[in-house]
């Protein structure tokens, strides 16, 4: 039997930073296990190809959800990476910390030491941002950020237009505040994918005490009652199991309560029932899953200013070439730009609100109304306030767990979208972007009343692909994750490091808060181990 220090199991966003941070000390022998592959594919490296990325078999899970009761029974897309480097290898490139007061409230809920105080060095020593070293950022780190290459008028119509509606220019939404219409920052190097495994991993594969693992599925963990000892591992005729005296599980909010419930962890009456022995009745395991939801407009333009044309035949094959062996062209940009953070509520302690502006009218799937140059503009809430839950659907590893965030189930997640669609309306009536705008294909011109709107949210909203929180951080019955060591409430050599833990969503894209909750988590974990 092959034996290992620590065993990080999932080569996601968090868990690159953990085998990095991990395998500094020469003499811990770690064991990295990834269920996809290396992650070197085209689709992957190429930023214009991240839909293709999204819709690959080979680099995402496409897990669904069971039939959302408030989404007129609609099953919604969970993508989830599976590569190295996890969901940063097939996301849209986005980096967005969140706000200050996520962290600050986390602290409240119970997570002593995540304040954003706590958190913002992490942030600033994983970086090498292109604002350069200062207050809130870093640029001695191995992830690269990057401002937008392009130069497009129609992002800058949208900037503009948000400014004429009231709010403020922000050039800096990871600064000093996060209020405000403006570009995004990018994890994008060069013109390539910058994901976790570039920034983390690639650069130390060649510590011997360091072992990759890629393709390989964990099918679930080694107890000895309460204690974790290592791995079952799925090869091509049996199952090898493998030893170590910690294992950090880093495979995601779906990932890694679904190996702990595999493996006696969790519900103990849900487990029962699938025959399942119970190690440690944990009731929050798969419990507070919830996950950001958008609604989105969509307007035909008066002029061609969108990448309709690039996505054409022979011209994607034109474009795809010339990023191939020059590195330049349109494919080095995803066409999702500029953003802004905003409030709806005017009691909100904090921007509420995230929207995302689309220079196409399909990001992740087209229809056949999606032809030809428009725009769209997403509404996202950022604090939804719906709960669901991730259960298992049998005791079979090899079968998706059930996947309920239970969206819209609360009322004010309801009135929030649909104000969001009504503020969008708003922002195109603008000057910069009405003059842009055409035919509006979604909601349609038609739809007016609240009911109306209400429908177009329960028949067309989609996840943004973060969910978050079902093994919770905390020090109630309900939490799963000591957030003072990482460890799992009730069981001995196990952690958890990644968007699992996190209480509450931060406002905005959750891949720069799973990579510091690797570095951070790491620092704790380390202090338990050594």
């Amino acid at each position: 039997m092959t034996a290992y220090d620590t065993i990080i199991v999932g080569a996601g966003s968090a868990g690159c930073v953990l085998a990095n941070r991990l395998s500094q000390d020469l003499d811990r022998k770690v064991l990295l296990i990834e269920a996809g592959p290396p992650g070197g594919h085209l689709y992957i490296r190429m930023p214009a190809a991240v839909a293709m990325a999204i819709g690959s078999k080979k680099f995402n899970w496409h897990y669904q959800t069971t039939p959302q009761t408030h989404m007129n029974g609609r099953r919604v897309s969970t993508p989830r990476g599976k590569a190295l480097g996890g969901s940063s290898a097939i996301n849209a490139l986005v980096y967005v910390r969140g706000n200050a007061y996520d962290y600050d409230h986390w602290a409240e809920m119970g997570c002593a030491g995540w304040s954003y105080a706590d958190v913002l060095p992490y942030f600033r020593a994983t970086e090498n941002n292109a604002f350069g070293s200062g207050a809130y950022h870093g640029s001695e780190g191995p992830l690269v950020v990057s401002h937008p290459e392009s130069e497009n008028p129609a992002f800058k119509a949208f900037i503009n237009a948000g400014v004429e509606l009231g709010y403020p220019y922000n050039p800096d939404n990871n600064g000093e505040t996060q209020e405000g219409f403006g570009p995004f920052q990018l994890n994008i190097k060069d013109g390539r994918r910058w994901s976790s495994a570039n920034a983390f991993l690639h650069p130390i594969a060649q510590r011997k005490n360091l072992t990759v693992m890629t393709d390989q599925q964990v099918l679930g963990l080694r107890t000895d009652g309460t204690k974790v000892t290592g791995v079952k591992l799925a090869n091509s005729r049996n199952i090898e199991l493998i030893s170590a005296e910690t294992v950090i599980l880093s495979a995601g909010s779906i990932g890694s309560p679904h190996l702990m419930m595999l493996s006696g962890i969790g519900p103990a009456d849900a487990l029962r029932q699938h025959k399942i022995d119970v190690a440690a009745d944990l009731p929050g395991v798969g419990q507070n899953l919830h996950d950001h939801l958008e609604v989105k407009v969509k307007f035909r333009m008066t002029k061609p200013l969108s990448l309709w044309r690039h996505m054409q035949f022979p011209n994607y094959l034109l474009a795809g070439a010339q990023y191939l062996f020059t590195g330049t062209g349109v494919c080095r940009q995803q066409g999702l730009e500029a953003g802004a953070f905003l409030s709806l509520d005017p009691n909100s302690p904090a921007p509420n609100t995230q929207l995302h502006f689309i220079n196409a009218l399909a990001f992740d799937g087209a229809t056949a109304d999606d032809r030809g140059h428009g725009f769209a503009i997403d509404t996202t809430q950022t604090r939804p306030e719906s709960r669901g839950s991730l259960s298992l659907a049998s005791a079979d590893p090899r079968s998706a767990p059930l996947i309920d965030p239970n969206y819209l189930a609360e009322e004010k997640d309801r009135v929030m979208m649909r104000d969001g669609l009504k503020m969008l309306r708003e922002l195109c009536a603008q000057p910069s972007l009405a003059a842009l705008c055409g035919d509006e294909l979604r909601p349609g011109r038609g739809v007016t009343t609240d009911a109306q709107l209400d429908e177009v949210v329960r028949n067309t909203a989609d996840s943004i692909y973060h969910p978050v929180g079902t093994a919770r951080m905390g020090t109630d019955d309900m939490s799963v994750v000591d957030p003072a060591t990482m460890a799992v409430h009730g069981t001995q050599g196990l952690f958890v490091a990644d968007a699992s833990v996190m209480p509450q969503l931060v406002s905005g894209n959750t891949n720069a808060a799973s990579i510091m909750i690797g570095a951070k988590g790491s620092d704790l974990i380390l202090d338990q181990i050594r």
